[in-house]
């Protein structure tokens, strides 16, 4: 059997909902998405503070009368991947620069100060964006994927 991106890999465990797609927007299946309160969208890499879904189906807005898709948010789904890392199983796999898509997770890296540099506010920023890293996080890799491999499957939700 083939897989694409956004199919179900198992069908235990899979939960997914139907999710409004926000005006004028268009999403590919496979693609990670999340609502930014106007409906749903594709995912940036910044988006820290909302739950991550993967859209099981594609929509341009323009050509399409209902506006609701099947959305997953738990489960082994084969996500659209950035062609820039290997990912392994037991990896964690994070949005990657390019919306929608994942790649490895790494860590973020927290500024250090000096014995006689005070906390400052770039020492916060830089704080805070090495913890919001985890918050891009999607869940974890099920099946080994090369660097060059567009898509990868993904627990989705399991961190």
């Amino acid at each position: 059997m083939t897989i694409a991106v956004g199919d179900r890999i198992r069908e235990s465990l899979l939960v997914t909902e139907g999710v409004t797609v926000k005006e004028n927007e268009d999403i590919e299946k496979g693609e990670v998405i999340y609502n930014d309160g106007a409906g749903f969208l594709v995912a940036p890499n910044t988006v820290y503070e909302s739950k991550l879904y993967v859209a099981m189906e594609a929509h341009t807005y323009a050509d399409e009368s209902r506006h609701v898709i099947r959305a997953g948010l738990f489960g082994c789904i084969a996500v659209q991947k950035c062609a820039d890392a290997a990912i392994y199983e037991g990896d964690l796999v994070m949005i990657c620069s390019t919306p929608g898509e994942v790649t490895l997770y790494v860590k973020g890296d927290a500024p250090t100060g000096s014995s006689s540099t005070y906390y400052t506010t770039a020492i916060e920023a830089g704080i805070q964006a090495a913890i919001d890293e985890y918050e891009i996080v999607l869940g974890t890799c099920a099946k080994d994927a090369t660097q060059g491999a567009t898509l990868v499957h993904v627990w989705v939700g399991v961190k």
